[in-house]
């Protein structure tokens, strides 16, 4: 579902004071202590309608619908907060030996600087239910000086759960004023995997339509990114489908299926939650299958009528490189990038994961961990002897120490 992004060089994280009053005062913070508590009964029956009066609108991860989908596949366990009378959806990881962390997508706050007084409520809230450390991961945009701010008060970029780079097509207006903005090449890929005999059809999302998606996506992925197995993925797409929040889609090309896609919607943003496509050689994920057929055109096409008919007015491509490595052929993403730029020529770069610790030292172990875990999976030396084609990812900015990676994190944070 994500890819890991994010942080600085790793130092042992201050408690969670986030410095000084004076640096709040020289930066223009509110002191203003913010209200956290746990959602009641009802606020959790109602949660959807709840994360949907944000003043951001929520986004798919915060619905209830991948709550389960979170339970089933990653097994972690679901906290609901109100955050400043916000819902924030959180979950709860217990990692052995350092303790549990606090997840949170959220909360919906204007600036950085109402983001960290919130997290420093947060973190004096879980404190009292056995938290080692506490990470959000907000919708602010990518911006320099915020993650200065943020570092200032002891926050520390983190792993994400989400992808920190996206591209969101704009579906307002008629079919022809959305195609319009699109690149050229998309609009003839389009035109061309008609002419080509393309097909998309929306279908169920069956035991058996799942396994021809999921065994697209376990062919793309090849080892390279995880992904959940057939029986939690099945589950996640049915959750979806059965409340009306979910689509499955399948393109055939001379009557095979070729690729196929899941997608999602809250509020008025659908989500591009999950596809895979043929590949031309069997056991290798590198090379796609699809030939000249222009069958991904016609499929991101389709998902996008649908979602318009849906009422939504947003369709989040989730997950492409950072505006400053966009054009790095050497990117383990870099044809990701360029097919779904191709509708957008805008990529939103997202200001990130960030940790404030409730235990200074077992968060900052936790940090090493990971740290550690996943520069052995990012390792050129080891991925050729275990044959996975994985190459590092520049946008991988946690994994960097020092001026190497503050020179990257610049690049990815400034617009």
């Amino acid at each position: 579902m994500v890819d890991a992004v994010s942080v600085v060089r790793a130092t042992p994280p201050v408690r969670h004071s986030l410095g000084s009053k004076r640096q709040a005062r020289r930066s223009g913070a509110t002191e203003a202590a913010a209200n956290v508590r746990l959602a009641g009964a009802d606020e959790i029956r109602r949660w959807d309608g709840l994360i949907l009066q944000s003043p951001d609108e929520g986004n798919v991860y915060r619905g209830s619908a991948n709550i389960d989908g979170m339970v089933c596949q990653q097994g972690v366990t679901p906290v609901y907060l109100i955050v400043n009378g916000h819902a924030v959806t959180t979950f709860r990881v217990e990692v052995p030996l350092v303790g549990a962390m606090w997840v949170l997508f959220g909360p919906p706050v204007e600036d950085a600087h109402e983001l960290a007084q919130s997290a420093k409520a947060v973190a004096a809230f879980a404190e009292d239910q056995g938290v080692t450390a506490v990470r959000l991961r907000t919708q602010l945009k990518a911006n320099s000086d915020d993650a200065n701010l943020l570092r200032s008060y002891g926050l520390t970029r983190v792993p994400a759960w989400l992808d920190d780079s996206t591209v969101i097509v704009d579906l307002s207006g008629s079919e022809l004023d959305v195609q319009a903005r699109f690149k050229k090449r998309a609009r003839k890929s389009i035109r061309r995997a008609a002419q080509e005999g393309v097909t998309v059809d929306r279908v169920p999302a069956t035991d058996d339509n799942c396994r021809i998606l999921y065994e697209m996506l376990d062919a793309t992925s090849g080892g390279r990114f995880q992904i959940p197995d057939l029986p939690a993925s099945a589950a996640v797409f049915q959750r979806y489908e059965a409340t009306g929040d979910g689509q499955l889609f399948l393109a055939r090309h001379e009557g095979d299926v070729v690729v196929g896609a899941f997608v999602a919607k809250f509020g008025k943003t659908a989500l591009y939650l999950g596809a895979g496509s043929v590949r031309k050689q069997p056991g290798d994920p590198t090379l796609c299958g699809l030939g000249g057929s222009r069958a991904a055109y016609a499929l991101q096409w389709e998902i996008m009528r649908w979602a318009r008919e849906q009422g939504c007015d947003r369709y989040d491509l989730d997950g492409t490189p950072s505006s400053s490595t966009i054009a790095d052929e050497t990117h383990p993403r870099h044809g990701v990038g360029q097919f779904k730029t191709a509708f957008s020529h805008e990529i939103t770069d997202y200001l990130g994961a960030y940790q404030i610790a409730v235990r200074p030292r077992r968060a900052w172990a936790l940090l090493q961990l990971e740290i550690c875990a996943g520069r052995v999976d990012e390792s050129p030396v080891l991925n050729r002897l275990r044959h996975r084609p994985v190459r590092p990812n520049p946008d991988y900015v946690w994994l960097h120490r020092g001026r190497r990676g503050q020179r990257r994190l610049r690049g990815v944070e400034m617009k």
